[in-house]
């Protein structure tokens, strides 16, 4: 019986960590936005990247780059994968209705300060300016 309650406890927290991961790669929050670009970064799945922007809204051209990142050739993806794979939020995210500001660091050292600017259409928070 030990082991068993054993095994289900691994279980739950096995589920719970997956749950955290793919709610921290989500479009519900201006946050989820932000690690989705770093977890593309990091990983080379620059597909995910298509869903961050949004067409029916007025997109900065910055933006536009990150979000085709996929359709880049492979020089323009290496150097989006240098900046954005040390990137991190810093400070707390500012909302205000359907408009938020992220601040982040990101560049080869991780120093470089920029906010990402988000709205949110349709329960997703989309990246507008960069």
């Amino acid at each position: 019986m030990k082991q068993l309650f054993s095994f289900v406890f691994v279980i739950l927290i096995s589920l719970s960590t997956v749950q955290a991961q793919t709610d921290s790669l989500s479009q519900s929050t201006p946050e989820g936005v932000a690690q989705i670009i770093f977890n593309a970064a990091k990983t080379g799945k620059f597909e995910q990247l298509r869903l961050i922007c949004h067409q029916g809204l007025d997109t900065d051209g910055d933006s536009k780059q990150i979000c085709t990142v996929a359709d880049a050739d492979k020089k323009s993806q290496a150097s989006f994968a240098a900046y954005f794979s040390t990137g991190k939020i810093v400070g707390d995210v500012l909302i205000k209705g359907g408009n938020a500001k992220v601040v982040i660091l990101f560049g080869p050292d991780g120093k470089k300060s920029e906010s990402l600017i988000m709205l949110k259409k349709n329960e997703k928070w989309y990246l507008v300016s960069f």
